[in-house]
């Protein structure tokens, strides 16, 4: 048996994305603002790229005197940022005069809250990441609870409300009680149990639950969480004489061009370096245009795509819009699925209906008893005008919803029809009933 080495040809095939390529794929997915910040940051980089500004092309106005007081007015009109929770509760800690660790203790479970004000974390998980004692963190947490907004640093509805019933001196009597003994009841508005457990009145009961539905359950929401951003639509689209008209938005993305006085200027120095830089320069600043001339072509194309799925839309809204997926408008277009869902990513649209993002229009759909599909969106819609035309007193059941949505055609089940409320923010039919 003979061993050893020997050299042998293997053709095989291998797609490789080149930087250019990547590149464009890149710009294809920024945002509008996103791709401001990319273009500036390459015309710096690049001495042949050229950046032409919105606030550039905004000076050469021969109005000038009118610029310098829009500009003024402007900047009186803009919204000053918002405080968040986390720096409310660090200001009122340090204004409190508490001791550095408390300080510190404190501030990682302010830094820890959640969107709606809650403390997700346990006591002994703080302890354990902060190596400090159970009844330091339990102190802390104590401290934290004693600030505004009142229910702040709650682990659970529960200890929310009963933070905010302690410090109310005007909350009717007995609902500490209710709320800390028959949370079970409450939530199913089970009022004669209630009475009967805790030897109280119907009325005052009643009077106890009113109260509970004016306390906050979500205290934290009242603060901004994340810095404030403005949207710039891409494009505007609205139907004219039975026609789509699209108009793509030329301020979205600023002007860019390739400097070519620059580069005829530097080639005839004689500088080979500098000739050799310049050219690799060239060869990158002409991707880019092309590329944002790429990314112009394609994201009209799938705009119009979309909208002529979902046509009816302008017409009559959201009620008009169908069942949407990314593999439609890829079949649809000849491109690859991945490709629609960069072009949708992070990019808005003006429409007869608001600003909305692109990936809005796209929906799954239910099959209704004729064979059609119907966007869950439309679902949703119905769902919520159900709900806003019942009688208070006798408030439609997730079941009963299931029925009248069955006479209209539209299959869908009792636990779907619990998850699109839930997700429209809809209480259940006991807590809707209008108990006075």
């Amino acid at each position: 048996m003979r061993t050893g080495q020997s050299l042998t040809q293997v053709q095989n095939q291998k797609l490789t994305m080149t930087p250019e390529l990547q590149q464009s794929i890149h710009i294809l997915q920024l945002s509008s603002y996103e791709l401001s910040q990319y273009l500036q940051e390459q015309a710096l980089e690049n001495p042949i790229l050229d950046i032409e500004s919105f606030t550039s092309s905004y000076l050469k106005s021969d109005k000038s005197s009118q610029m310098a007081g829009s500009i003024t007015d402007l900047l009186w009109k803009a919204k000053a940022r918002e405080e968040t929770l986390e720096q409310w509760l660090l200001s009122q800690l340090r204004i409190a005069g508490v001791s550095d660790t408390l300080y510190q203790t404190a501030a990682y479970l302010a830094g820890n809250l959640d969107d709606k004000g809650y403390l997700p974390l346990s006591i002994t998980e703080v302890s354990s990441f902060l190596n400090k004692p159970s009844e330091a963190v339990e102190e802390a947490l104590a401290c934290l609870q004693s600030l505004d907004p009142p229910g702040v640093g709650a682990r659970d509805l529960q200890e929310c409300l009963l933070l905010q019933i302690s410090r109310d001196h005007a909350a009717p009597y007995g609902t500490f009680e209710v709320v800390n003994q028959c949370m079970p009841q409450l939530a199913q508005m089970k009022l004669d149990k209630i009475a009967l457990q805790l030897g109280v009145t119907l009325i005052q009961v009643k009077e106890i639950v009113t109260y509970i539905r004016s306390l906050n359950p979500r205290p934290g929401m009242a603060f901004g969480w994340i810095e404030e951003s403005y949207i710039t639509p891409d494009a505007t689209i609205y139907k004219e004489q039975g026609n789509i008209v699209i108009q793509m938005n030329a301020g979205a993305v600023p002007k860019t061009s390739v400097n070519k006085d620059y580069y005829s200027h530097i080639q005839h120095a004689g500088c080979k370096e500098a000739v050799s830089f310049l050219k690799e320069k060239w060869k990158t600043a002409d991707w880019i245009v092309r590329s944002l001339e790429q990314r112009k072509m394609t994201l009209y194309r799938v705009i119009r795509a979309i909208f002529e799925e979902q046509l009816a839309f302008l017409e009559i809204g959201e009620r008009g819009m169908k069942p949407l997926t990314l593999k439609m408008i890829s079949e649809k277009l000849d491109l690859h699925e991945s490709t629609i869902s960069r072009t949708v990513q992070n990019k808005y649209i003006r429409t007869p209906y608001g600003v909305l993002e692109l990936k809005y229009f796209f929906s799954s759909g239910l099959q209704s008893d004729v064979g059609e599909l119907t966007s869950i969106k439309t679902i949703k819609i119905r769902i919520k005008e159900l709900i806003s035309q019942e009688h208070k007193k006798q408030p439609y059941s997730d079941q009963k919803v299931v029925e009248i949505l069955s006479e209209e055609g539209i299959r869908i089940s009792r636990r779907t029809v619990t998850k699109y409320r839930e997700e429209l923010h809809i209480l259940s039919s006991a807590l809707r009933k209008n108990i006075l």
